[in-house]
């Protein structure tokens, strides 16, 4: 399976109801920049993962998802379980 980008985090969260040209806004930056930093609640965020397990063959446990405070770090979590799978 192709690796999980930015650009399909990006559509995920406009799949989540997040405004497409506040989606499309979204720089390099924010890949760094926290969730709650970016706007996005905690509702927000659990709704961006069960998508991602929805598209991806990946699981992200609630602990794992605790831990994961950024988009980069979403990204490169999903990543590691999509060369392990």
């Amino acid at each position: 399976m192709a690796a999980f980008t930015f650009t399909d985090f990006k559509a995920i969260v406009t799949a989540c109801g997040v405004d497409e040209a506040e989606t499309a806004a979204l720089g390099d930056s924010a890949l760094d920049s926290k969730f709650d930093d970016l706007g996005y609640d905690s509702l927000l965020v659990y709704e961006i993962v069960m998508r991602v397990q929805d598209d991806y063959p990946v699981t992200v446990p609630d602990e794992e998802l605790n831990e994961l405070n950024t988009p980069g770090e979403l990204i490169t979590y999903v990543n590691s379980q999509l060369t392990g799978a």
